[in-house]
């Protein structure tokens, strides 16, 4: 593809905000879009990720591609071994999406949608690029308990069972993460590609562990922390009731009093999660529902596949 053509490209890709999202209606229509918007993103990008993933060594064999000699290898045990890969061009992948009723702020959408709203979008576009390439890919939910909407599959007339199932979503009761991840943990047995999409809000970084013992059973994880303006900025002045949205509880405070606090607290927060991601090997990615979803998308595709996957 030509510079000029690319240039082109690069405004319709911008074009897909959280505005124009909250206003769409029909799922299909939005994850096609921004699918497409984060592929033509990826093109235009230097850099490409792989989906070629190290497995495990083996001793060097005469034939063996001497570039996959692992030199740190050699360096400590004196011997020649060699890197094996395995080609991850189908992918098994697990998208799972927090449903809890906090997911569905705000209530009202104006210039972007809620957080499920924007989470539903983003699993819909990330389905439809791994349906296009012919992989197993497969939908579950949490709130107080894990649920398997819909397995991994590849196969025709799937990806539309996905986005129906995503778009029949709604934000209610409390959420479990932990519990989610256990008992997923236990139930996945072949290697996944598993996509977490939460705001975390149910206990904080303390759920993550569960994250860490899903990567320690050789389960590739990413996580993106899906988490409105509001609740990373805090507009609000004056005196205002905030409303839990997972139960009754309810608190009416001097916002300007405590906003300066909240700030820390809430930096401190993202912080934490992402550092208690990189140390477990979970990859973190913070989704702000203000920002266009494809250019996010695209960034996680790009540092997982390769061109050839995307465009084969």
């Amino acid at each position: 593809m030509s510079s000029s053509a690319d240039e082109e490209l690069e405004p319709r890709a911008a074009e897909v905000s959280p505005k124009l999202l909250a206003e769409i209606g029909n799922l299909t229509f939005k994850a096609r879009v921004v699918a497409e918007s984060a592929l033509a993103g990826m093109h235009r990008s230097r850099h490409h990720g792989t989906s070629v993933e190290f497995a495990e060594h083996k001793e060097y064999s005469p034939g063996d591609n001497i570039r996959h000699l692992d030199w740190r290898a050699f360096a400590r045990f004196d011997r020649d071994y060699i890197k094996r890969y395995e080609d991850e061009a189908n992918l098994r992948a697990l998208v799972v999406i927090d449903s809890s009723g906090s997911m569905g702020y705000p209530k009202v959408p104006v210039d972007r949608p809620s957080k499920l709203g924007y989470a539903t979008v983003c699993a819909g576009a990330l389905a439809y690029v791994l349906a296009r390439q012919g992989d197993a890919v497969g939908v579950a939910t949490f709130d107080e308990k894990l649920e398997i909407q819909v397995p991994s599959r590849a196969r025709r007339g799937h990806l539309q069972e996905i986005l129906s199932t995503l778009e029949g979503l709604s934000a209610k009761g409390p959420s479990r993460l932990k519990v989610a991840l256990d008992a997923l943990s236990e139930g996945l047995n072949r290697r996944t590609i598993v996509v977490v999409l939460s705001d975390l809000l149910d206990g904080g970084v303390d759920s993550l562990a569960a994250m860490g013992r899903l990567r320690a059973r050789k389960h590739d994880v990413a996580l993106f922390h899906v988490l409105d303006p509001d609740e990373l900025e805090f507009p609000f002045e004056d005196s205002t009731l905030f409303v839990s949205m997972e139960d009754d509880r309810q608190i009416q405070i001097d916002a300007r009093a405590i906003r300066k606090a909240y700030l820390e607290e809430v930096g401190r927060f993202t912080k934490e999660a992402e550092t208690k991601c990189r140390s477990a090997r979970v990859e973190y990615q913070l989704a702000r529902t203000d920002r266009v979803p494809g250019q996010l998308l695209g960034q996680f595709l790009a540092r997982r596949m390769s061109a050839r996957a995307l465009n084969r």
